[in-house]
């Protein structure tokens, strides 16, 4: 400790400051001097009982303490009072100034140790549980990491849930509403901001005293650290030691990866944790989200744009995130497994609005991005199937080069059955000999009887709109007809025929046979 700062521990007035001292010399220890010693620390501070009457010792950096003869004499003096020795003018014993000094050094080295203890958690690199572990060996009290989703990111090991709310709340992992609504109430949210330093508050619910601080990142806050005031009261070090915690959670989530893609996501682990399938309280989920403002509708969707599409995206990952948002009201969003994940509902009857669904076409458009949309759901338990969903869409639609940039999996799930098959058969003996026929004739040929055919497929008996969705006269699609007639042996108008017909070109065009297909595939 500095000696300017040991001082500055008792009144003002109780020493006379010579000039010319070096107040920024550390002292570690305090001893009383005696005749004869000549050896002296300079981080030591040395007690006379009496103003020396003899010179001391010429060690020029030692520093002397002794009680003041004659306080306006002395004070009057100062300019010529060795730069070295401090007079105390107060009216306690020297006796009762070292022990009162003791107890400030005492209690300095206990503080740095604690410091010392939780910077060497952090330095580690064993991770936040273990760095919040740490750090209630230090205070003796429980400690949490929250985030501004009120998402429990640490709760130190050993701490006892002594009432209801709060093991619901180490069980959910999460706040719970009436400790949302309780920060709330109490303006928490705008002290912290606000406040530079820890502060204390009383938690009705907890039923004891808390102390929190901000975790800032950039100066931007991302999440507190509240101490709980359960085994002991709280010490004059605890706000120092809570402040200089809360530093290094902040240095601590700027190495976690998740978080640093997540940090200016709202509600980005909440997700994660629905995403996991971890064992969540789901009747809660809703009400939880209501408590955070926002509501789900009936039907809920998910869109994922992987990261092969957004690595090569013309913007930056945070701006993407806010246009979405904008795109889609009341969407979560997380970077989740390497995907950009979004979560949003839609009431029953309706989904995405003609122009949300222009806007979000034209911006991944613009963007060279690319995304999965998965079916509707409605219970939150199934949310990791649809989210799978949703990626595979997005895989299958690029390696099939579908048209984008949205591929829906309601689109895309037949070749998703394809691929689960493929595991365990050559796809290529299912399809239908008809097909075979005209890939053949065609290869032959240059002709273009099955892509006629598959127009035919997804326009069946509307003959207008095959000639004009092929670029052809009337008369000419009837001649390919009745060609592919021939060949093929098929009538064309029984149901299960063309769904059979239809099957086969899916494969076809699965494995790659079909004309200017991105991905050949050898078949015979």
């Amino acid at each position: 400790m500095k000696i300017q700062e040991l001082l500055s521990k008792f009144s003002s007035s109780d020493f006379m400051i010579p000039e010319n001292s070096d107040l920024e010399t550390d002292i570690d220890a305090l001893q009383y001097f005696t005749p004869g010693m000549t050896k002296l620390n300079p981080h030591i501070l040395y007690f006379l009982s009496e103003e020396p009457k003899t010179p001391l010792p010429p060690v020029p950096e030692a520093c002397f303490l002794c009680p003041a003869s004659g306080k306006e004499e002395k004070k009057s003096s100062s300019k010529k009072t060795d730069p070295h020795i401090f007079l105390y003018l107060g009216k306690k014993s020297m006796d009762e100034v070292f022990a009162g000094m003791q107890d400030i050094l005492s209690n300095a080295r206990e503080l740095n140790t604690s410091l010392q203890l939780m910077t060497n958690a952090f330095f580690s690199d064993q991770g936040l549980q273990y760095l919040t572990d740490t750090a209630y060996q230090v205070f003796n009290n429980p400690i949490f990491v929250v985030n501004e989703s009120y998402k429990y990111m640490a709760l130190s090991y050993g701490t006892v849930a002594d009432n209801e709310l709060i093991a619901r709340e180490y069980n959910d992992g999460y706040i719970a509403e009436q400790g949302i609504r309780f920060i709330r109430e109490s303006h928490l949210q705008e002290r912290a901001l606000h406040s530079e330093h820890a502060f204390y508050y009383y938690n009705p619910l907890f039923h004891a005293g808390m102390m929190a601080a901000s975790v800032n990142i950039h100066e931007v806050v991302v999440g507190k650290v509240m101490l709980y005031e359960q085994n002991h009261k709280f010490t004059d070090n605890d706000s120092v030691l809570l402040e200089h915690f809360a530093r290094l959670v902040s240095m601590e989530l700027q190495k976690n990866q998740f978080f640093r893609q997540n940090k200016d996501i709202m509600y980005s682990y909440f997700l994660a944790d629905l995403l996991d399938s971890r064992e969540i309280n789901y009747p809660s989920v809703r009400e939880r989200l209501h408590t955070m403002g926002l509501d789900l509708k009936d039907d809920l969707y998910i869109l994922v744009i992987s990261a092969v599409s957004y690595h090569h995206a013309t913007e930056k990952l945070e701006v993407i995130v806010d246009e979405l948002s904008h795109i889609i009201p009341g969407s979560i969003c997380a970077i989740y497994e390497n995907c950009l994940v979004l979560l949003f509902s839609k009431s029953r009857e309706d989904f995405l609005s003609d122009s949300e669904l222009k806007a979000l076409t034209q911006y991944l458009s613009e963007n060279n991005l690319q995304a999965g949309m998965s079916n509707f759901f409605t219970d939150l338990k199934g949310i990791r199937r649809f989210y799978l969903q949703a990626k595979k869409a997005a895989e299958l639609g690029r390696h099939l080069d579908e048209a984008g940039p949205v591929f829906y999996y309601s689109d895309t799930y037949f070749y998703h059955i394809m691929e689960l098959c493929q595991e365990k058969e050559e796809l290529r003996y299912f399809i239908h000999p008809a097909m075979m026929k005209l890939l053949y004739y065609d290869q032959e040929k240059h002709s273009e009887l099955l892509q006629t055919l598959h127009a035919f497929l997804i326009n069946p008996g509307n003959t207008a709109r095959t000639a004009e969705q092929l670029h052809i006269h009337k008369n000419t699609l009837l001649y390919r007809m009745n060609k592919i007639k021939e060949l093929t042996k098929c009538e064309l108008v029984n149901g299960e025929e063309l769904m059979s017909l239809a099957f086969s070109y899916k494969l076809m065009k699965y494995l790659g046979m079909l004309p200017g297909s991105a991905h050949k595939t050898e078949y015979v």
